[in-house]
């Protein structure tokens, strides 16, 4: 089941071999800019009133979401998208849906990393148009992936 919904998740969101040592080859350039996409996602959230509100039923467990979002976001650029990245979102979507989490907040949520990440990578890259695009085409391949396996909880997709 696994390898099907990553193949099928792979296939939709565009996600190949080549974007994939894409992420891995930007990773040593990027990553040490994570924290602060990290930071900027939960200011984003947290003032945000519907999602404020739903944070503020877990506040006590903000710092830990952090650090896991941090750890998540790190996990994109530096390990392999296979059969045991698929479980884990599969297992992160479980969470959401154990937590009733709404389904546009954490689509939502890939609109504001990949603005956040794009950001970065214009500022990186941007003097090379042709590594600029591929490294853009790779993070929005990875999102759209994570995004994809952890909808799959929801029930959305066979």
């Amino acid at each position: 089941m696994i390898n099907k919904i990553m193949t099928s998740g792979k296939a939709i969101s565009g996600l190949s071999s080549e974007l994939e040592s894409r992420l891995k080859e930007i990773a040593p350039v990027i990553t040490p800019h994570l924290p602060k996409v990290t930071d900027a996602f939960y200011v984003k959230l947290l003032t945000t009133s519907d999602t404020f509100y739903f944070l503020k039923a877990h506040s006590e467990r903000i710092e830990h979401l952090k650090t896991t979002h941090l750890n998540w976001l790190n996990s994109l650029f530096t390990q392999d998208i296979d059969a045991d990245f698929t479980e884990k979102m599969l297992n992160v979507g479980d969470a959401h849906v154990a937590i009733q989490l709404p389904l546009e907040f954490m689509t939502g949520s890939m609109y504001l990393m990949s603005k956040e990440l794009f950001a970065i990578v214009i500022e990186e890259f941007g003097d090379d148009k042709q590594q600029c695009t591929k490294a853009l085409q790779a993070i929005n391949a990875v999102l759209g992936f994570s995004l994809i396996v952890m909808q799959k909880s929801y029930g959305l997709w066979a």
